[in-house]
């Protein structure tokens, strides 16, 4: 099957024959932009890594209060039943 696209007329035979095609040239700056984007997404990534790495530390710094204030309250609420069996 042979469409408009695919025949060439007899006049197009010199732009058949024609091998020699210029080079294309590459813009650097979107080489560029692509390695700042893909050095923002890094830089992102371990802002987030390092916020959550902080927000685990603040929670494991919570309980560790939470656990020594109970302990303590446990021995202050002991030692004032103590004193309070004495009189």
């Amino acid at each position: 099957m042979t469409t408009f696209a695919q025949w060439r007329s007899p006049s197009s035979r010199l732009e058949a024959a024609r091998v020699y095609v210029k080079p294309q040239k590459y813009d650097i700056r979107v080489v560029d932009q692509f390695y700042s984007y893909c050095q923002a997404v890094s830089r992102a990534d371990g802002h987030r890594e390092a916020a959550a790495k902080l927000q685990q530390a603040t929670k494991r710094s919570i309980w560790r209060i939470l656990i020594a204030g109970s302990v303590l309250s446990y021995y202050v609420v002991e030692r004032v039943a103590q004193a309070m069996s004495l009189y």
